[in-house]
């Protein structure tokens, strides 16, 4: 089945610091939300265990590895325990507030209209 993409949904650029929509850039060309403009990503290794550098291309921020080649912005954050761990724990803690308790709703036949 065919979706066609909507204004806006091609890409969206996370904060490498919180998860939120990354509105402005840093300093290193990284997109990142108005609460972290003023702070750099710290070191990053690569999963070959080398030094990467910060790009900017025509197609946003990637890493540079002297062994691997360019790669990519996500799979290098994926691969950096120590940010997932920073990430999860302001994702969880917002995700505390929202839950509500689920409620158990049972339709007849009768009422399948009205649920449209």
């Amino acid at each position: 089945m065919y979706i066609p993409k909507r204004y806006g949904e091609s890409r969206i650029d996370n904060c490498p610091f919180c998860g939120k929509i990354g509105v402005t850039k840093n300093n290193q060309g990284i997109p990142v939300c108005n609460a972290h403009k003023e702070e750099t990503l710290k070191d990053i290794k690569c999963l070959c265990g080398e030094w990467l550098d910060i790009q900017e291309g025509k197609f946003g921020a990637y890493f540079r590895c002297m062994n691997c080649g360019n790669i990519s912005f996500k799979k290098a954050m994926e691969s950096n325990p120590q940010l997932n761990k920073n990430r999860s724990e302001n994702k969880s803690d917002n995700n505390l507030d929202k839950k509500k308790p689920r409620t158990e709703i049972t339709v007849t036949s009768d009422q399948l209209d009205y649920l449209y």
